[in-house]
């Protein structure tokens, strides 16, 4: 099979979850024979032109726009939302890549730093088989995730004005990010945090040229979503990671094009199933879910604080791995509290050894979140909110426990209830260590995508 994948960035240039799964599922694709190419948009560089570059990542032919005049600020959204639905440079390179290489099937992973009007292309001038797998709510959502600037999920459909209020700090260009970026750098984190960062905030909403510019553009961003959705309704097959994703997109379409597959990554291979052996203090840890509000650091700092007021902080530890959002860095003032720093996928097994309980706090609707099948290919159970996919694999005395309310006190009652019964862990480990179909093979996955490419093709 001629199969075209759409997606944004390549690995070491980019991490997280949605670039590996890409990564993997381009590779596997590979090795079983196919020809496996990759459109994308990728690196910029100051004072250069839009260009279209062909090279080779191992078996997969790519094709990265560099320099593409849609520069993606990832969750910090767009300050040019017409661009995201139309970019005339983009739109002739795509031409180009379909009449060279003629692809059986398209699939689409994310449209970022890309225009939305590919998807006409593809079918409405190639009528090329098309399937999309929803990762974030990009095309809905200019800051991906329904997560709106007072850190509360937006199922609106009336947006513009609130998407303005979201995108109002978004990189316009490469030259300011790459200054962004170097001021944020570790040494110069607290200055620029202290000094810069409101400052700039309140600088931009009280300019009232530039706010004034950005409240007229509600109607852009309004466009942009009214848009995508007539457009995602053309595609063939919507491929959403949990339930709750499906269920969500289900809100906004009319079209019944929408089915439910996990997804899985190639690293859970390198994660060793334990059998676990507790003991006080009972060692709960997350994996990235305290570098910001949306993945649950304000909920995690808030838990400690009520643990400790309630006097039971020598009976538990806390180990956070990944980045410290700064704003609750005063977590460390607590005694049972360690953070680790960054890690890397191939660590995992060996930070997971010393780990009884794993906690994913995140408080935005999560697609479906890696970190919680981390733990549990670890035989570890989880607490996971009521948020997103982290349901779809977060059961009541199956896996784990499900904090209901997603709120901190919910988190502080389970936590306390674990350390007060540490056997039930012990009963969970042997739950998760017997169900042989929580952890999916990349192979299985394999089979299941190249089931729905010939259902779609010969539909």
């Amino acid at each position: 099979m001629k199969v075209l994948h759409i997606g944004w960035g390549f690995r070491p240039w980019r991490g997280g979850g949605l670039i590996e799964y890409t990564e993997d599922l381009m590779d596997i694709q590979a090795n079983n024979g196919w020809d496996v190419y990759y459109f994308f948009s990728c690196r910029h560089y100051p004072f250069t032109k839009t260009s279209l570059k062909k090279w080779k990542n191992d078996n997969i032919t790519v094709f990265e726009v560099v320099n593409s005049p849609i520069f993606h600020s990832g969750d910090l959204g767009t300050l040019y939302p017409q661009l995201e639905l139309s970019e005339e440079h983009t739109e002739k390179f795509f031409r180009d890549v379909l009449n060279q290489i003629k692809p059986d099937i398209i699939h689409i992973q994310e449209l970022a730093g890309l225009p939305s009007s590919l998807i006409d292309i593809i079918k409405d001038e190639y009528n090329i088989p098309l399937v999309m797998t929803l990762h974030d709510f990009f095309l809905l959502c200019p800051t991906l995730n329904l997560f709106n600037s007072n850190y509360e999920n937006c199922f609106k459909n009336q947006i513009g004005k609130e998407c303005v209020k979201c995108c109002v700090n978004a990189y316009g260009s490469i030259l300011k990010y790459q200054i962004h970026s170097w001021i944020n750098n570790k040494l110069l984190k607290k200055l620029h945090f202290d000094l810069f960062s409101n400052f700039e905030v309140k600088k931009i909403r009280n300019k009232s040229n530039t706010y004034n510019s950005l409240i007229n553009k509600s109607s852009l961003y309004q466009k942009r979503r009214d848009v995508n959705i007539k457009r995602l309704e053309k595609i063939d097959l919507l491929i959403a990671q949990s339930y709750r994703v499906e269920e969500i997109y289900r809100k906004f379409l009319k079209s019944d094009n929408l089915i439910t597959l996990h997804s899985t990554v190639k690293h859970l291979d390198l994660i060793n199933p334990k059998e676990l052996k507790v003991k006080h203090p009972i060692r709960f840890a997350t994996l990235s879910g305290c570098y910001s509000i949306k993945k649950g650091s304000k909920l995690i700092f808030e838990t400690i604080q009520i643990l400790n007021k309630r006097g039971i902080n020598n009976l538990f530890e806390l180990h956070i791995w990944g980045d410290l959002d700064y704003n609750i860095k005063s977590i460390m003032h607590f005694s049972n509290v360690y953070s680790h720093g960054s890690y890397n996928i191939n660590q995992l097994d060996q930070i997971l050894e010393n780990v009884d309980v794993g906690i994913i706090p995140s408080t935005l609707e999560e697609a479906y979140g890696y970190t919680g099948i981390e733990f549990l290919a670890k035989g570890i159970p989880i607490i996971g909110n009521k948020k997103g996919g982290i349901v779809d694999y977060t059961h009541n005395n199956s896996t784990g426990w499900v904090n209901e309310t997603a709120s901190a006190e919910e988190l502080a009652d389970l936590i306390e209830h674990i350390v007060k019964n540490p056997d039930e862990i012990i009963k969970l480990n042997k739950k998760i260590l017997n169900n042989k179909e929580l952890i999916k093979s990349m192979d299985a996955h394999f089979n299941e995508i190249k089931d729905i490419y010939n259902q779609v093709i010969s539909e």
